[in-house]
């Protein structure tokens, strides 16, 4: 089975131009290159276990679980098209996806409890992999921890997409909205809680 370059990537847990970068020191080589001159890499390659021939072996069609978060109620119909994206996506690779996690809660927030029924579930369940659109779904802050819980596990974390990487001066400023945002609404939340009743 092949997979391309953004699936490759992810798996290692690098970025596509650090896949590039290993082709050109010839320290990881793609299985071969579409007649567009896209790179394909196997999937047996990436997972670093031998080439297994016959379809039905287990190996090849992988038990995986998916997560799906967005911020708020009003986004429930993108929280449907991640599940939707996950579901294609594992199809096209021959994954069996046994169950999507979902969250309706900010990425900082550590008490998800689809996050944690997710994290029992790699525990218990070991599966080959935990699927998501993107890693900032899993967690805005954190993902290294989220991502060494699974490895544990020999459990890999595979984003369907990568966003494009982004000058550390941008990336700095968006982290610092989230963590505002994260504060002024646990802050509106606690005034609210303790503010007297209507008259």
């Amino acid at each position: 089975m092949l997979v391309r370059i953004g699936i490759a990537a992810s798996m290692q847990g690098v970025s596509a131009s650090t896949m590039r970068r290993w082709e050109r020191e010839e320290r990881l080589l793609p299985y071969k290159r579409t007649r567009g001159g896209h790179r394909r890499y196997k999937l047996s390659q990436m997972i670093g276990e031998e080439e297994q021939e016959e379809e039905n072996d287990p190996q090849l069609n992988p038990i995986v679980l998916g997560y799906a978060r967005v911020s708020g109620a009003k986004q429930k119909k993108e929280l449907i098209t991640q599940q939707e994206h996950l579901l294609s996506f594992a199809k096209q690779q021959g994954w069996k996806v046994e169950k999507i996690f979902t969250d309706i809660a900010s990425g900082m927030n550590d008490q998800r409890k689809g996050l944690h029924a997710l994290l029992q579930a790699v525990a218990t369940k070991q599966p080959f992999a935990v699927i998501c659109t993107y890693r900032d779904r899993i967690a805005r802050f954190g993902t290294k921890v989220i991502n060494q819980f699974c490895q544990t596990f020999d459990t890999k974390v595979i984003s369907v997409y990568q966003r494009e990487e982004q000058a550390v001066e941008k990336k700095l400023v968006e982290d610092m909205i989230a963590l505002l945002t994260s504060f002024a609404g646990r802050l509106h939340r606690q005034r609210r809680g303790k503010a007297p009743p209507n008259q």
